[in-house]
């Protein structure tokens, strides 16, 4: 209950008599609600959707323990009210705005915060912690796996004064943390996604760990994205945000250039110096033995100098499975859209050679197969193949070495040394516990064409922020490429997002996607989809363009002014929610889910 009132403005027919009160526990107030009204609007939602995901499973049981009761007393903050002293990590950047803003002497702003390679991330988020509590403010700090070393280092600098919002917590340990961030006992919250709703008392300081990482985007209606949702929520508590990451999403990096976001950076010089290798290896070269079987002879000499060293070797595969993507048979050129270059995939509708139509699923073209531009060939096979495969080769090929094929975040890694680590991306958390304190000897990239070629068009940031995740691991990357050009490989050599968006930007500005425009992947079933698209196109703002329906209901909304398309998408998602008509509406979706 917000609060009680004698008059209302909703229809009386569709007031109900309150039936029951579970409790004395204010769930939200005033300004909880209006943070939840605006997630609501900007994902196109439904408020009872959004209460779903931020508010607790409610455990009767702990409503009656000490330091829960409504009213507590909040906790001082630790910190003290002398001037904290920040550690010497910083030297290398331009900070002195951010950390007045968190310290409480300068404007609240949000940051992106792009840490060196080698960098103690943990400490700079400890320093900005501590400021923030000698303010006598609270703070939450969002991870996007539980493998995150940043979540239990918050929790334990935090101390008593911690909520711990982590997924793998009880119900019982989930609602009591709730509760104890609602009483202002707790001033200090993490977690995943789902901890963007803590309902911490003045707030002071907002952190989001690889602010990019699909994780943050919610599976289920609203589909919001945790970053965006922490932005608005410090944005509307006059906090200070500061999200992390080595390559800006597309909606951070709009947000960047119209300077609602600065950017928190080490000079160019420093960066270079502390960047990793980056041997680039050009598979097309036609030199007679330029390329052994599935490595390089410069990729094969890199691991085996980790393996007999009693190092780590990383190898990134392009997937678990062989994957959807085409390449050529004969040169191994990778097939691609001829409206976007997006990579193409193969479906089974008689058309073109071999029976069957290509689809591009970046723009939505589907045409007849035809032949390699390259060689004229008309065979096409999977773009590269799967970690099984990849692991099968290395444990014959190193016999000293432990090879372990890792799968998913939580999959075992290598218990002894030597080792050969064959990771698909799913494995490749912020930093894999099983490398210890120790670097990786390399960390080898041997189908880099098969992740930018993967069948999305944002293909090519993704795959180059997984890369840049991964070459923090080590001092030496070895990548393999027929596209040694590719503005994401020369990013990675260079260290440089900004030069990866100068390129990418207006390839996209094309095609109306992101950062230039918005999008809005709408499914409904098969039977009514074309009915949604024309009811769509008749209630969106001149200059929407409705795409689709595919054969699975899907429909993609692109538009350049959101705010407009939202408005006019409201009463059509609380029509289809009254009829049941399993419409789902998801704004920025993430195109590589």
């Amino acid at each position: 209950m917000l609060d009680v009132a004698d008059h209302t403005a909703t229809d009386a027919t569709r007031v109900r008599e309150l039936a029951a009160v579970q409790g004395d526990q204010l769930w939200f107030d005033a300004d909880d609600l209006r943070l939840y009204r605006w997630v609501a609007h900007r994902y196109a939602a439904t408020l009872a959707d959004v209460l779903r995901h931020a508010l607790p499973q409610r455990v009767a049981a702990v409503e009656r323990e000490p330091g829960v009761e409504p009213g507590a007393v909040a906790e001082p903050p630790t910190g003290g009210s002398g001037p904290v002293e920040t550690g010497s990590h910083w030297g290398p950047y331009a900070v002195s705005a951010l950390l007045r803003a968190t310290g409480g002497t300068g404007p609240a702003g949000a940051f992106w915060l792009r840490p060196l390679p080698g960098e103690d991330t943990v400490a700079l988020v400890a320093d900005l912690l501590a400021l923030c509590a000698a303010s006598g403010r609270s703070a939450l700090v969002l991870a996007p796996d539980p493998a995150s070393p940043l979540l239990p280092a918050t929790l334990e600098i935090a101390g008593s004064a911690g909520a711990d919002l982590r997924p793998g917590v009880s119900d019982r340990d989930r609602y009591r943390a709730f509760l104890r961030c609602r009483s202002g006992r707790a001033r200090v919250a993490a977690g995943e996604r789902g901890a963007v709703f803590a309902p911490l008392r003045e707030l002071g300081l907002v952190v989001v760990a690889d602010e990019a990482n699909p994780a943050y985007k919610e599976r289920r209606a609203p589909r919001h994205h945790a970053r965006d949702v922490a932005l608005a929520r410090a944005r509307m508590a006059g906090a200070t945000a500061v999200v992390l990451g080595d390559l800006p999403g597309a909606r951070l990096q709009r947000l960047l250039a119209d300077g609602h976001v600065s950017a928190v950076r080490a000079d160019r010089g420093a960066e270079r110096d502390r960047a990793p290798r980056v041997d680039v290896v050009d598979l097309g070269d036609p030199r007679p033995g330029a390329r052994r079987a599935r490595f390089a002879p410069l990729t094969s000499r890199a691991i085996g100098r980790a393996v007999e060293e009693g190092g780590v070797a990383v190898v990134l595969a392009a997937r678990g499975g062989q994957g959807a993507a085409l390449a050529c048979s004969a040169c191994g050129d990778r097939r691609a859209c001829p409206v976007c270059d997006g990579s193409l995939r193969a479906t089974r509708n008689a058309g073109g050679p071999d029976g069957r139509e290509w689809q591009c699923p970046a723009c939505g073209w589907t045409g007849q197969a035809f032949s390699c531009r390259t060689c004229g060939d008309e065979r096409t096979a999977p773009l590269a193949a799967g970690a099984g495969r990849l692991a099968q080769e290395l444990a014959r090929a190193y016999r000293a070495a432990e090879v372990v094929r890792m799968e998913g975040f939580d999959a075992p890694g290598p218990t002894r040394r030597p080792a050969v680590a064959v990771m698909t991306r799913g494995s490749a958390v912020t930093r894999p516990m099983w490398l210890r304190s120790d670097d990786a000897k390399v960390v080898a990239l041997p189908d880099a064409d098969a992740l930018l070629g993967l069948p999305v068009l944002d293909a090519a940031e993704d795959t180059l922020r997984l890369w840049f995740a991964v070459a923090r691991w080590t001092d030496h990357v070895v990548l393999q490429t027929r596209e040694p050009g590719h503005h994401a490989v020369q990013a990675l050599v260079r260290w440089d997002p900004d030069g990866f968006w100068e390129r990418e930007a207006p390839r996209r500005a094309e095609l109306r996607y992101p950062p230039a425009g918005h999008l809005v992947r709408i499914v409904a079933p098969v039977g009514v989809a074309r009915d949604v698209g024309a009811t769509l196109r008749g209630a969106l703002p001149d200059g929407d363009e409705v795409l689709g329906p595919g054969p699975d209901g899907a429909l993609l909304v692109k538009t350049s002014r959101l705010r407009g398309t939202l408005d006019a998408l409201i009463p059509l998602r609380h029509a289809w929610s009254k009829a049941d008509a399993k419409v789902r509406v998801d704004v920025d979706p993430v195109l590589t889910q």
